[in-house]
């Protein structure tokens, strides 16, 4: 039970941290998306690179020598990288509210992808929660009147992200060396073909872009090493309920930053909160129950 504590914890500051990314990401509304993703990924190899040097946790590259380790995490890697990208070019777009459904949507495709494939079950409060859920998002998408792609993708992309990650054995950190060393080779031959053609926004000698460019790989890092190390101590299910909170602080993001919520937005956003709500109550009245037991 410490163990489901401790990740319930793990996950909670991973999804504020997310939450608050727009904040970040808006700061570099003037670079390209992809450019950005690729200074994401090259940064954060090189700092996981220098946290395996300093521990001397090299030996992970062995893990190489297993293909079928091998293939899983090149899927792994290509779920992330199309995550970014969706995500960056959504908050260059303005569209943080999209992303944000995109968050919503992916806790629905984290429980369904638990109660098939991990067998995990929902009790009363947490079916009624999946219910609720569902229709704000069913809801969100027939109001649009459009496919919302941003939404899906982000959705499904992390959702599939969010189950390779929990059938891993290893730590987060080791984790994400090995995401970020299969898409070094992809991030930087963006980056020569952007150097090549307009120049790269690292060396444009604007202080604010440099530095928020430089940080990329730390603030990229944090929250999916504490989003891996939470998945395997907690079930599927619970990852995706409480993913709810980071669309939750994504929205009243994009409200600051000038978006404007619709009224369609507010009734779907409703029910999603109030879903919320009831497994949160679950949560408390299983720990009340073990503390019973116990």
């Amino acid at each position: 039970m410490k163990e489901v504590r401790k990740g319930s914890i793990l996950i909670l500051i991973a999804y504020v941290l997310w939450g608050f990314f727009p904040f970040y990401w808006a700061q570099l509304a003037d670079v390209a998306s992809i450019e950005i993703i690729a200074y994401r990924i090259l940064l954060s190899f090189i700092t996981c690179f220098f946290y395996l040097v300093y521990k001397k946790q090299l030996y992970i590259i062995n893990i190489f020598k297993n293909t079928k380790v091998l293939v899983r995490f090149i899927v792994i890697s290509l779920l992330l990288f199309v995550n970014w990208f969706v995500f960056i070019y959504a908050v260059s777009q303005g569209k943080i509210l999209d992303a944000g459904m995109g968050y919503y949507l992916n806790p629905l495709i984290s429980i369904l992808l638990g109660i098939i494939f991990l067998k995990e079950k929902l009790n009363k409060f947490q079916i009624a929660a999946f219910v609720l859920a569902t229709i704000g998002i069913i809801y969100y998408i027939f109001s649009m009147g459009a496919v919302p792609y941003i939404a899906i993708t982000l959705g499904i992309t992390f959702g599939l992200y969010g189950l390779f990650k929990k059938k891993t054995k290893i730590s987060g950190i080791h984790s994400m060396s090995i995401e970020t060393m299969i898409l070094t080779p992809i991030a930087i031959g963006i980056l020569i073909i952007v150097a090549k053609n307009s120049g790269l926004a690292i060396l444009s000698g604007q202080v604010k872009i440099t530095i928020f460019i430089i940080l990329a790989g730390i603030v990229t890092l944090t929250p999916l090493v504490l989003f891996a190390e939470a998945t395997k101590k907690i079930p599927l299910i619970r990852v995706g309920f409480l993913q709810l909170i980071a669309p939750t602080i994504m929205l009243f993001s994009g409200l600051i930053m000038g978006e404007i919520l619709t009224i369609n937005q507010i009734i779907s956003f409703s029910f999603i909160w109030l879903a919320l709500i009831l497994y949160v109550i679950s949560i408390v009245k299983g720990d009340i129950n073990d503390r019973k037991n116990n």
